[in-house]
């Protein structure tokens, strides 16, 4: 495979010095439980069986998922935290409203999704991160369709259009930014909401900048470009989309030169006449 296509597991090696990220100190009855059905307790045999199918998934990057009793599953990602900025941007309840979830990993935002009354839900991730959103599913009982594919896989004749599309953590790994947002654009239905999360540059002096980082950025080979803030909201305009807020800034991973990571809340509008493709 390609470089764009390196192994995950390679890079969460690298950069937590084991294949095994290790799961983050959290107490169990304040985390999200994504079925009303998970055991207050789990018998011996059946925390030893989910122990065991969890660490032939490893690594774990997303998470913490509580999967009954005190067995709680999860790594390097606190997306329980990420959620505290997002759900202000979200109605409590998400009844019949369609979801799609772009670069899903273990599933973490679809199953909030699913949790708030959306439906269909749709999450697709083309790595093996799949497998770990799939064994989830099976512990908590939901209908999400978890797709095996990547977004230039998906299209709207086929699947459909979408109230919420969101994208995180997504864009700076690919060598088609622009391509990106545009697909993300002909899957949001009219009137929907795209929430969309990427690293940016921390440095206001380079906002109207992007740099290029193939390779070199977090011991990660998968970096690709590092917008600036107003780059980032320049994009979004021309893929189509009227920026409506930006919110949820945190710090980014250490690495040559400063990142943040942050988010925008997004509608449909006209793509740029200046893009031919």
């Amino acid at each position: 495979m390609g470089r764009r296509f390196a192994d995950p597991r390679d890079t969460a090696a690298r950069q937590y010095g084991a294949e095994k990220v290790p799961v983050p100190d959290v107490d169990p009855s304040e985390l999200v439980r994504f079925s009303p059905d998970l055991p207050e307790q789990l018998d011996p045999d059946r925390r030893r069986e989910l122990e065991a199918r969890a660490d032939e998934l490893h690594p774990w990057l997303q998470g913490p998922f509580l999967l009954g009793g005190d067995l709680v599953v999860g790594g390097a990602w606190r997306i329980d935290q990420r959620w505290g900025l997002l759900a202000e941007q979200l109605p409590e309840d998400l009844s019949g409203r369609s979801a799609l979830d772009v670069g899903s990993n273990a599933g973490y935002d679809a199953f909030m999704f699913n949790l708030r009354g959306a439906g269909p839900i749709v999450a697709c991730e083309p790595f093996e991160y799949h497998e770990q959103a799939l064994f989830l599913q099976e512990v908590y009982g939901t209908a999400i369709d978890f797709q095996r594919i990547g977004w230039r896989e998906l299209e709207p004749d086929r699947h459909g259009t979408f109230d919420i599309v969101h994208c995180n953590g997504l864009l700076y790994h690919d060598p088609h930014p622009l391509m990106l947002l545009q697909k993300l654009r002909a899957m949001l239905a009219d009137g929907g909401t795209l929430l969309f999360g990427s690293m940016m540059l921390a440095d206001p002096s380079l906002s109207e900048h992007m740099r290029f980082v193939p390779g070199s950025y977090f011991d990660d080979p998968t970096w690709w470009w590092v917008p600036g803030r107003l780059a980032m909201r320049w994009m979004l305009e021309a893929a189509g989309f009227e920026v409506e807020a930006e919110f949820g800034e945190t710090h980014g991973p250490a690495g040559q030169f400063r990142v943040i990571n942050g988010y925008f809340r997004a509608s449909g509008a006209e793509q740029s006449p200046l893009i031919t493709g």
